[in-house]
């Protein structure tokens, strides 16, 4: 595809960072404001340019699932290799900046809603660490985000099934087993061509709390499991997980994490007891050398079947990763 560094469709025209939507364009040098330039000036001759969107500022800079971000407008790219991320906070005196990030420094991604509020969120690693970068924006743009991330799933390579006796199927034939409408409309835009589907079951998503318990004469911190609605989707590229959030009406705040199975090192399921209920804890270790290299989450309803599926994901990774990508 042709790339100028000289010529730019909106040049010279100043970006307020508040226009209405969220659009995509076919190349960087179409974006508008400076986010046109900042990418351009970052890409390869060798890179393929696959998705790119512009992205207005919202007044919104956090969401009921903990993610935050400044207030700023975005030009995201998606390319063969990597994303390519400009933000332009519009304050004199704080300039813009690009980021980017690579697939292979990708360990997972966050996509969700809570009304007409929309989330991306990227979890890398960079300099060891896990980083965050997040971008929220208007909920009328969540089929470009959505597509963004298909792109990236595109280039992710596959587990081999083949050896294993799992009913792996194309989506077509296995999203009308998961329950929850709202989840299954979520996780069916999230997969990318030909990704498999191996397994999928219901439970709920525990989260850990710290409540201040107050008395007459003390007051002390006190560990509480709450829990909301949550789906389990497994497929032969990633393990995903649709969660309702707390302390919001019933399907108006969903969030998706999906990690990356060639990402994965490990998942060791165990279960622990709190008061009378029994807790499953799925410690999920990543291949890369990072100071926090280990994720843990926690549910509860898990069937003894799904228990015993789950168990055996690490059989699953030990097995040579597919050249192919899908």
């Amino acid at each position: 595809m042709f790339k100028s560094k000289t010529k730019y469709t909106w040049e010279g025209w100043e970006s307020s960072g508040k226009e209405s939507w969220v659009f995509s364009v076919k190349h960087p040098c179409e974006l508008i404001g400076v986010h046109a330039k900042l990418i351009d000036q970052q890409l390869n001759e060798s890179e393929k340019v696959e998705y790119c969107i512009y992205s207005p500022r919202v007044s919104s800079t956090s969401t009921p699932f903990g993610f935050k971000a400044a207030e700023s407008s975005s030009g995201i790219c998606v390319t063969d290799k990597r994303f390519i991320i400009s933000n332009n906070r519009h304050i004199k005196g704080i300039e813009p900046t690009v980021s980017s990030i690579n697939f292979e420094d990708i360990l997972s991604f966050n996509f969700g809603s809570a009304m007409l509020l929309s989330w991306f969120s990227l979890g890398f690693i960079s300099q060891e660490e896990l980083k965050q970068l997040t971008i929220i924006f208007n909920s009328n743009g969540k089929h470009h985000f959505q597509k963004a991330l298909r792109v990236f799933k595109k280039y992710e390579p596959a587990i081999n099934t083949d050896d294993f006796k799992l009913n792996s199927s194309l989506p077509e034939a296995f999203i009308h087993q998961i329950k929850d409408k709202i989840h299954k409309d979520y996780l069916k835009t999230l997969l990318s061509d030909y990704e498999k589907c191996i397994l999928t079951f219901s439970c709920r998503y525990v989260w850990e709390r710290v409540l201040n318990k107050h008395s007459l004469f003390k007051r002390e911190k006190q560990v509480a499991y709450l829990t909301s609605k949550a789906t389990v989707f497994l497929t032969n590229k990633a393990l995903m997980i649709a969660r309702d959030s707390l302390g919001c009406s019933i399907g108006s705040s969903v969030d998706v994490l999906n990690i990356p199975l060639d990402k994965v090192k490990s998942i060791i399921l165990y279960t622990e007891n709190f008061n009378t209920k029994k807790i499953y804890k799925l410690k999920i270790s990543f291949n890369r050398e990072i100071r926090q290299n280990m994720l843990e989450i926690d549910f509860m309803d898990i069937d003894e079947e799904t228990s015993i599926l789950l168990n055996n994901i690490s059989s699953l990774l030990n097995k040579e990763v597919q050249n192919e990508k899908f």
